[in-house]
């Protein structure tokens, strides 16, 4: 199984649920694809869908999965990164409305030069990564320092 998801953006995130529709129907992906696909407007017709989904379902729904697909949401990412799976993020992209500033953008440049993810600037590259994402080991030395660790503590902060 594979695991998409967006998040919880007020504004969904239609382009990367499409995308990855089209690439299951179109039997590119073949694995079962589970969608959480939040406020978007695209109903999948290949994906099994949920809008939202309990902190505990969305970790067991990575737990369970063969890897994840995502926007590049910090907190998705440093879920799937602690459970040793592999992640390829699609960054929404300001100029297409999907986020006020491009700090998704920025977030997968870093993570993907420490070779903690695969990143997808442009959904059309999602093919390419689907085929690398079978041999991907996520990076996990040093799991504990920058971006990770200091978005980590914001985390810890909120549930404390």
């Amino acid at each position: 199984m594979i695991f998409l998801t967006v998040g919880t953006w007020y504004k969904g995130y239609d382009r990367l649920v499409e995308a990855v529709d089209d690439l299951a129907g179109h039997g590119i992906i073949k694995d079962t694809v589970t969608a959480q696909i939040g406020y978007g407007s695209y109903k999948p017709k290949h994906l099994k869908t949920i809008e939202f989904c309990s902190p505990s379902e969305f970790t067991d729904l990575i737990s369970n999965a063969r890897f994840v697909i995502s926007h590049a949401g910090m907190g998705t990412i440093i879920e799937t990164i602690k459970r040793g799976k592999p992640i390829i993020v699609v960054p929404r992209i300001k100029a297409l409305g999907e986020v006020s500033n491009n700090h998704q953008f920025v977030t997968a440049k870093q993570l993907e030069s420490e070779r903690r993810i695969l990143a997808a600037y442009d959904v059309s590259e999602l093919p390419a990564k689907l085929v690398e994402v079978d041999t991907f080991v996520p990076n996990k030395e040093s799991s504990e320092s920058g971006i990770l660790r200091e978005v980590q503590k914001f985390i810890d902060s909120l549930n404390s």
